[in-house]
């Protein structure tokens, strides 16, 4: 189990995801952590490296900006800020495969 801070965090979405990302970036030395919106901690947290942000609702985008600085992935239907040259946007469905590349891209910048 890694103790640190993860290098990727996922904000809500399917636990699937996760395992995913998991079974494919944690054999790489990269953590990777799962929470609900709704559980985010408070800004004393350490910061993720990426953040992949699951985001149906329009009301859950507000909170990402915890994260101003940090690379995101929006994943979902909800409106997201996109001109800031961090956020990355992927509609469900969406292919693993393009989720993956670009969280590699993002972890080796």
């Amino acid at each position: 189990m890694v103790s640190h801070s993860p290098s990727i965090l996922v904000v809500d979405g399917l636990s699937e995801t996760t395992a995913v990302l998991k079974a494919v970036f944690e054999p790489r030395g990269h953590s990777v952590n799962r929470v609900r919106h709704s559980q985010l901690p408070n800004s004393t947290m350490t910061l993720p490296r990426v953040v992949i942000w699951h985001a149906n609702e329009p009301e859950a985008i507000p909170a990402a900006e915890h994260f101003q600085g940090i690379p995101r992935i929006f994943i979902g239907r909800a409106d997201c800020p996109t001109s800031d040259g961090e956020t990355q946007r992927f509609s469900q469905p969406f292919e693993y495969r393009e989720l993956l590349g670009t969280i590699e891209t993002l972890l080796a910048e």
